[in-house]
């Protein structure tokens, strides 16, 4: 439904300058709510190849798996020629970044990727394909119960397994890796420090780690050493069953919604004619703490893209220019961003798009689970910009 458009004006005098037997003054327009015209909010896919974090389980209608390999192992085949090497114990070291629910510990299932090699995967593949490639094709490996508060957990992986990766039996075997589920009786979610995760000294990306015994041509023992194959690639699936209303003005991180805001009587507005200097916009939202939750301390803030395309829904949707809000927190009521360089646009370019306005969502989309309702109603945006006097 497209509002009426209103506004006031008000002349501050903030600012004058000769323009031949003229003057420049600096004018504020006020625009309410009625300045959206429609509001809808899409949620994205949470899936992704290249994150830091990767999810297993069920959390605010999210649903995550992620796909894992191990497939380096220089640091076995450096070895010198003198020295045999056998390995003795074999685990894979995982490192939380985040829990979400109430239980305490939490059970994962582990399920082994076919070998052949049809379903080799690089980690910058697309998930949708990889994880279809191995629908009915992994095998129940096991479930290991883990402390989601710890700050590392280790998941025992067999020997034979184990060997088959570093070995490569013949050419048409490829490590695909094995899929961390969620087991059925454990609730929440758990995150777990990636692949791409690596900040200055600390580095808790998954690894295999190796209990190797060291031995001469001969078999005469030398010693015990450790080796770490960190992980060869890791890919998250995820899927979402949240119901949120379409026209909500909705924005969340985890299970991510955004949500596409248009301006279609502003894109009409004559008031900024081409003798009229944007100065600057600034768009002020009410946040609706009822529907509302941010978790206490963390902070957030709003990114605005302007977006042009015949569908808003589309996979391929263009767009343009970036602006942030302010950083916000619990307990804020309002959140404010310069939206002048989109409003420019909107307001200057001819209109040959169908669908065009200003999408925005939350910083850090794919990790924590924070959400926020926007109360459009209490919404307002303000242009100051500069005219000619008596014009």
């Amino acid at each position: 439904m497209i509002l009426v458009l209103s506004f006031t004006s008000c002349s501050d005098n903030i600012f004058e300058s000769p323009h031949g037997d003229q003057s420049l003054v600096i004018d504020t327009l006020h625009y309410d709510h009625q300045i959206i015209s429609g509001i809808r909010n899409l949620n994205a896919d949470a899936s992704g190849s290249m994150l830091t974090e990767n999810k297993a389980g069920n959390y605010h209608g999210l649903s995550a798996e992620f796909l894992i390999k191990f497939t380096n192992f220089l640091a076995l085949t450096g070895l010198p020629d003198s020295v045999e090497m056998s390995i003795d114990k074999a685990d894979v070291v995982l490192f939380p970044s985040n829990h979400w629910g109430t239980d305490p510990s939490f059970s994962l299932d582990l399920h082994m990727a076919g070998n052949d090699t049809s379903l080799y995967w690089e980690n910058n593949a697309d998930p949708r394909d990889v994880f279809s490639s191995l629908e009915g094709r992994t095998e129940f490996y096991g479930t290991e119960t883990i402390d989601p508060a710890a700050d590392s957990v280790s998941i025992p992986i067999d020997l034979e397994t184990v060997n088959r990766w570093y070995k490569r039996p013949d050419s048409l075997y490829v490590n695909n890796g094995f899929i961390v589920r969620k087991n059925a009786d454990s609730r929440g979610i758990c995150a777990f420090y990636s692949a791409e995760h690596q900040t200055g000294d600390t580095d808790r990306r998954p690894r295999l780690r190796l209990e190797c015994s060291l031995r001469d041509t001969n078999g005469v023992y030398l010693k015990d050493s450790t080796f770490y194959v960190m992980t060869g690639g890791d890919i998250q699936k995820a899927e979402s069953n949240a119901n949120i209303e379409d026209h909500r003005f909705y924005l969340s991180q985890g299970n991510i919604f955004r949500s596409y805001v248009m301006l279609d009587s502003i894109r009409q507005d004559t008031l900024l004619g081409p003798t009229r200097l944007l100065n600057r916009a600034r768009q002020t939202f009410v946040i609706n703490h009822r529907r509302s939750d941010i978790t206490p301390g963390d902070t957030l803030y709003l990114t605005a893209r302007l977006f042009k395309t015949d569908s808003w829904d589309t996979d391929s949707l263009q767009y343009m220019f970036t602006a942030y809000s302010n950083i916000f927190s619990t307990g804020e009521d309002t959140v404010s961003i310069d939206i002048s360089q989109l409003l420019q646009y909107l307001v200057s370019n001819e209109k040959a798009s169908a669908y065009e306005g200003v999408f925005f969502y939350l910083n850090n989309e794919y990790n924590d689970f924070n959400y926020i309702t926007i109360d459009p109603e209490k919404s307002g945006l303000e242009v100051i910009y500069t005219k000619v006097v008596n014009e």
